[in-house]
């Protein structure tokens, strides 16, 4: 949790900075600041909320409590449901969809969208709480506009966080949901999956091999897909793919799952593996 809260007290620095570095450059970000800050004052008045300002400067209402709840962590895949307002009621965004699907991402990482006042307010709630915050503007949408947002609004925003999965339990949810038995699963969850029988010695270390793979998310999104050779144990392919492989006998076919500490990591791979994302491949030797 700690490694959580110096992230995105991070972010919060960089947020405070530009506010503060702004005064001069003619946009008067300082003077809507005040000016968010009396009107979210006097809707919480209006309203007859009882309000908690925070640390870095916004309100929130804690509509459900939840304290046995777990506490989401950086990695996580976050499912929450939200709709945010201006402040005179109207409807900006919601996490409400024509397909009726869960609004989830990756909480930590500055992706999904996820505005800087939400991702602060998931931080300090719990599994099953619902909140309502009042988030001025450094922390929603700017100094610019944005669709139907205008500049230096501040904003109303309800927040439930449904569920919280971290990369293990994404893991075993989906072994389950695939009705996988794991052949092994080492210790740190690399799972290895044989999908037919091969008799012999495994691969080891060192051995130049012809590889047939393919590579998806969880989700079935497939990032890379193709045949070619890999020298075990050099340090060149991801440690998962490379120790699952060093298992395998010529003409064996697994399907591997490990998470992104055997993978991609925190930062992914740009534009086609997201942050913190177990991985699974086929593999076939050939």
């Amino acid at each position: 949790m700690k490694s959580s809260f110096l992230k995105l007290g991070m972010l919060i620095a960089v947020f405070v900075s530009v506010v503060a570095c702004t005064k001069s450059v003619e946009n008067n970000d300082e003077e809507k600041l005040a000016e968010n800050y009396q009107q979210i004052e006097k809707y919480i008045a209006d309203s007859a909320l009882v309000a908690t300002r925070d640390s870095v400067g916004m309100y929130y209402v804690v509509r459900k409590a939840n304290p046995t709840g777990d506490k989401v962590k950086v990695g996580d895949e976050v499912n929450i449901k939200f709709n945010g307002f201006l402040l005179n009621e109207t409807k900006v965004f919601s996490s409400v969809n024509e397909k009726n699907l869960p609004f989830l991402y990756t909480f930590g990482t500055g992706q999904g969208y996820v505005p800087a006042g939400m991702e602060l307010s998931v931080n300090r709630m719990r599994v099953g709480e619902i909140n309502t915050v009042f988030v001025p503007f450094p922390f929603a949408y700017g100094s610019y506009d944005n669709g139907s947002i205008p500049a230096h609004s501040a904003l109303k925003i309800n927040i439930e966080v449904v569920a919280a999965r971290s990369e293990v339990k994404q893991i075993d949810d989906f072994l389950a949901q695939k009705q996988f038995i794991p052949s092994e699963r080492s210790s740190d969850n690399l799972v290895i999956i044989r999908t037919n029988t091969v008799t012999g010695d495994t691969l080891g270390s060192g051995k130049t091999v012809s590889v047939k793979y393919a590579g998806k998310l969880l989700n079935g999104t497939k990032f890379d897909e193709g045949t070619s050779s890999f020298t075990t144990n050099t340090g060149s392919t991801i440690p998962g793919f490379d120790r699952a492989l060093r298992k395998m006998r010529k003409g064996e076919k697994t399907i591997i799952i490990f998470p992104s500490s055997l993978g991609y990591g925190k930062a992914g791979r740009s534009g086609v593996i997201p942050p913190y994302a177990p991985l699974q491949f086929e593999l076939e030797v050939l």
